[in-house]
């Protein structure tokens, strides 16, 4: 699969869509897309010549933006059947640092939060608008900065949440908790040891916020290899995890293709 550009205007305030908002709509013109099936495709229109994904995959990067992670993590994705979406939040002409990932340490511009989850509500709305993805399921999966901006963002009638590399615990209450209501299938998966969350106050996992069967807080552990790990989808056993459970819980008639 190749990424590519899709051009689509779009925007976001505060909480509510305006269409002179071009801060919020560059995010949506550069993001990237991996059709799946697809070599060559040029846009999200391109699904007209063949058949619908099984699930949109509306995908949110870490604080340093569209990277490695975001391709090794589309690529598996699309390559089991799946349409991927990943706006990127460095689109933006004012864009402040929010972490230092050479340091592994974030929270440098506590407001990246809401303007990540304004991104990814104005993408979410531009999925729904398009007739060839009416009936297709839409998955949130974020990826550090991204996995708390898909376990705090408002989407009650998303499909599913996967969130990656985020404890779901933090100082800051906007940081904290998962926003998904009961019964809205979530996976969380996170390294014990993670080092991007040595403070006291990020320990934990989101299993503490999780109700019922179809929430699932995993936590990789020492001596496990991936106890330490940030970035956890890089190893292919994470990525069966993720794509079974996809299956698994996608609406009824769309886990096979059928």
């Amino acid at each position: 699969m190749k990424a590519v550009l899709c051009a689509a205007l779009f925007c976001l305030g505060a909480g509510v869509v305006h269409a002179n908002d071009t801060e919020v709509a560059r995010t949506w013109e550069a993001a990237q897309v991996w059709l799946p099936g697809t070599v060559n495709a040029t846009s999200i229109e391109a699904l007209d010549e063949g058949e619908p994904p099984r699930a949109v995959v509306l995908y949110a990067h870490g604080c340093d933006g569209l990277s490695r992670i975001t391709t090794v993590t589309a690529r598996f994705l699309a390559d089991a059947g799946h349409l991927v979406v990943a706006p990127d939040s460095f689109a933006r002409q004012d864009k402040p640092v929010s972490c230092n990932a050479a340091q592994q340490r974030g929270g440098l511009h506590r407001g990246v939060l809401r303007w990540r989850q304004q991104e990814m509500q104005y993408a979410l709305a531009q999925l729904r608008e398009k007739d060839e993805l009416r009936d297709v399921p839409i998955v949130l999966m974020g990826h550090s900065e991204g996995g708390i901006t898909v376990a705090t963002m408002a989407a009650p009638d998303a499909a599913m949440r996967v969130i990656e590399g985020w404890t779901c615990h933090a100082g800051w209450p906007e940081y904290r908790g998962l926003n998904a209501p009961k019964g809205q299938p979530a996976l969380a998966l996170v390294g014990e040891e993670d080092p991007w969350f040595r403070l006291p106050v990020l320990s934990g996992d989101c299993g503490a916020f999780m109700e019922g069967e179809t929430q699932v807080s995993r936590v990789y552990s020492e001596p496990d290899h991936l106890g330490d790990k940030h970035w956890l989808s890089a190893d292919k056993e994470v990525q069966d995890l993720i794509l079974d459970f996809i299956d698994v819980h996608l609406p009824a008639g769309d886990a096979h293709g059928e």
